[in-house]
């Protein structure tokens, strides 16, 4: 086997296992998941091609499936899977807007509180701005129900937090998921294959840390990463910098996260020597 090919091989087997606890977690099967791949193998040899119209033979070719199961597979779409990203990425917009709109923002800078109607500073003006979804009432619950919202004493909302954190078992939480794996592969995947024009990507980590101090760390790591989020944010979301409506639009982010994991092999404590005393004559 080629050291290219075993090297992805290994990679995907990496990556694979967590996905598979995923899986096996919500009750899905290797059946179903083989369906997916199926699927997800031929749209991806389909944008490779070179043609407007796909070529059912090159992609059976690439992919190893019949040119039946790749016609049939052609015409399915990621609607024939429930998704729940529409939902997430319309309530983070939502969210987004009454942080950086000047239009929903006290004199201050900071987000007004806002009444579910009525004047042209409500959340249902917020949400009509920044979301096509029209259950106003849905999208307010979910917020509150998150914590990113809470409902003040005179009957108006206020934001507390600039994130629609759902880290929850539901469909929106398993839609990030999605979400954010995709968007971190799409970019590990583009510095391979355009080594001289990467996107920024870093990793630090520590292969030897005592567990007494993950506690401390994950809290301070916390703290100095969502200053810098806020702050990039605001400048990701500057009205200025938005496509105006008959312009291209490119969709541009950041992501951060912290991992941990018990290390993968025992390192033994350095011990330092001490330096010998050269003698004196």
């Amino acid at each position: 086997m080629e050291p290219k090919k075993k090297a992805v091989l290994s990679a995907v087997r990496r990556l694979s296992q967590p996905l598979a606890r995923l899986l096996l977690e919500a009750g899905i099967g290797a059946g179903e998941f083989q369906s997916l791949m199926k699927a997800s193998f031929v749209h991806a040899a389909d944008e490779l091609g070179d043609t407007a119209r796909p070529n059912t033979s090159r992609i059976a070719t690439m992919t190893g499936l019949t040119r039946r199961e790749v016609a049939a597979l052609l015409r399915t779409t990621e609607e024939d899977v429930p998704d729940g990203t529409r939902g997430y990425h319309r309530i983070q917009r939502v969210l987004t807007g009454w942080w950086t709109d000047s239009d929903f923002q006290d004199d201050s800078g900071q987000p007004a509180p806002l009444s579910i109607r009525g004047t042209k500073l409500s959340f249902t003006s917020l949400v009509k701005r920044y979301s096509v979804e029209p259950r106003v009432v849905t999208i307010l619950d979910e917020l509150v129900r998150v914590k990113a919202v809470r409902r003040r004493a005179d009957g108006k909302f206020e934001a507390i937090s600039r994130h629609f954190a759902n880290a929850g078992w539901d469909p929106q939480g398993i839609a990030a998921l999605g979400e954010q794996i995709r968007d971190h592969l799409n970019t590990l995947h583009h510095n391979l294959t355009s080594p001289t024009q990467p996107r920024f990507h870093r990793v630090i980590q520590n292969g030897r840390l005592n567990p007494a101090y993950v506690p401390m760390l994950t809290r301070d790591i916390a703290a100095q990463t969502d200053a810098l989020a806020d702050s990039l944010e605001d400048a990701l979301n500057d009205p200025g910098a938005a496509s105006n409506a008959t312009g291209t639009a490119v969709r541009l982010g950041v992501g951060f996260y912290v991992f941990e994991a018990p290390a993968e092999t025992v390192i033994a404590p350095r011990v330092t020597k001490p330096k010998k005393r050269s003698r004196k004559h």
